[in-house]
């Protein structure tokens, strides 16, 4: 006689996570409104106040909704975040399963890809805001190497916003947030002004490529930057060198033609 698999009944919170994700978005909570309190929402689904509060906390560890507490407390529709990325990224670093190497390699996948596009379809707007992410570095540099390597590193990121795909922005910011994270707590005070200041003029020179409009130049030379940027932490840390990993951007190294 054939024997029938049982089937799970869904907790009562993943019923109850599931329509909020869902009136989340259609819209009919948009960014900024706030859903109706615990004791309406108890109400309305007929369950436990400890239901809803797990329904809650799942849409709240997703980066759908923020909590208040306080004069206007309750559940707040966020708007889309990177968040819930950058901390799986941060997940597989703690668990050891990615390293700084790692994290160069990858963007080498994406970046010069973001600087060709930028090169396309920037604004006068958008040269205007990079500029200023590099003249805020370059004042930093002889304050402190810290501010200058963060501005620095938004630069990247307004790079990428400079695409208009949400996909390409959160994830250049995830690894972005990933990456100085782990940089600021290996390096502190071992890459030298100088370095810091050849990372700018590398990034001045990406800018100019771009503002000329001319791409494939804007992918070579972000492409070498961060080559570059592999190899001169590595000469102030060796124990960071990936050995596989620096085979595959050796190989990088060695192309001519961009890499696609």
């Amino acid at each position: 006689m054939k024997r029938f698999k049982s089937i799970r009944k869904p907790l009562l919170s993943e019923e109850v996570e599931r329509q909020l994700r869902a009136s989340i978005n259609a819209g009919i909570y948009k960014p900024g409104d706030k859903l109706p309190s615990e004791r309406e929402l108890v109400n309305q689904f007929e369950v436990s106040r400890v239901t809803v509060r797990d329904a809650l906390r799942n849409l709240q560890n997703l980066g759908l909704i923020s909590v208040r507490r306080g004069v206007n407390a309750g559940a707040y529709v966020s708007e889309p975040t990177p968040q819930p990325i950058t901390q799986s990224i941060n997940n597989l670093i703690q668990m050891k399963k990615v390293n700084f190497a790692h994290l160069i390699e990858i963007r080498l996948y994406i970046e010069p890809e973001v600087a060709r596009t930028a090169a396309i379809c920037r604004t006068s707007d958008d040269l205007d805001t990079l500029s200023q992410l590099l003249d805020q570095a370059e004042k930093h540099i002889n304050r402190s190497h810290k501010k200058a390597r963060l501005s620095n590193a938004r630069f990247h990121k307004q790079l990428a916003k400079v695409t208009r795909n949400a996909l390409i922005v959160f994830l250049c910011d995830s690894i972005t947030q990933a990456y100085c994270a782990m940089v600021n707590e290996m390096i502190q005070a071992k890459l030298k002004q100088e370095a810091i200041m050849r990372l700018v003029h590398d990034h001045r020179e990406i800018l100019d490529a771009i503002a000329e409009k001319k791409a494939k130049k804007a992918f070579s030379i972000a492409k070498k930057h961060l080559i570059n940027t592999y190899f001169t932490y590595c000469s102030v840390m060796p124990e960071i060198r990936d050995c596989d990993v620096s085979r595959r951007i050796e190989y990088l190294a060695a192309r001519e033609e961009p890499f696609r």
